[in-house]
């Protein structure tokens, strides 16, 4: 039995922090939808990929939402591949890189060095 998840993406430019285990929750809703129909597995691609890109526009603001980020990463790479990461795994590496180094940057230097 087909199963369609509707997929709605973010649309304002400041991110919650809601929206980052939002975005990741139906990613992970998106990547489990199974289907035998082709016009529905095309369509179930773009929203994956649509997730995906959603996730990567996110700003992280706190460390739990880093996590989010680097565990739906991980997720996609512990499945068995054969081929580099794709450019929206791409996007939301570099996204959650940014998202780390700009928290780190924001750590008072004295307990950095504690």
């Amino acid at each position: 039995m087909s199963q369609v998840i509707p997929f709605r993406p973010a649309q304002t430019v400041s991110h919650h922090p809601a929206d980052i285990a939002a975005l990741s929750a139906r990613l992970i809703q998106v990547e489990s939808a199974e289907t035998s129909d082709e016009d529905l597995l095309d369509l179930l691609m773009e929203a994956e990929l649509a997730a995906l890109n959603a996730l990567a526009k996110a700003q992280a603001v706190t460390a739990g939402e880093v996590v989010l980020k680097l565990t739906a990463l991980v997720r996609r790479l512990g499945e068995e591949r054969d081929g580099p990461l794709c450019e929206g795994e791409l996007g939301l590496l570099r996204s959650t890189l940014r998202d780390m180094q700009r928290l780190e940057a924001t750590v008072p230097v004295a307990a950095a060095t504690a």
